[in-house]
């Protein structure tokens, strides 16, 4: 009778952990479109059109002498078991938009 019992309440629980897995594999496709469909503004939504979503980093913040702000960036670019080697390049904002240069000497 204990054997019956016990051989039900596994089952019950194996059907629970497949409702949760299946559960948590859609919210993450879900959250896995959004992050794809977000449109980001600005300079951040300018490094994504350039690199790809999330590809570059921003490493630093300057200011220059008119006020204006420049970002330097870095676009990581890895190769297999290597380290990764790293592309620099200055980003700053004009009148008709963001313009990216690279920086030499890094």
């Amino acid at each position: 009778m204990i054997q019956i019992l016990v051989f039900i309440l596994t089952i019950i629980a194996l059907v629970l952990l497949s409702i949760f897995t299946v559960g948590l594999m859609e919210l993450y496709k879900l959250e896995k479109e959004v992050r794809n469909n977000l449109v980001r503004e600005g300079m951040l939504g300018y490094l994504d059109e350039i690199f790809g979503m999330g590809a570059a980093k921003i490493f630093k913040t300057i200011l220059d002498a008119e006020g204006n702000h420049r970002y330097l960036v870095y676009l990581p670019q890895y190769a297999w078991f290597k380290s990764p080697k790293y592309q620099w390049f200055e980003v700053y904002e004009t009148d008709n938009g963001f313009v990216h240069s690279e920086v030499a000497g890094y």
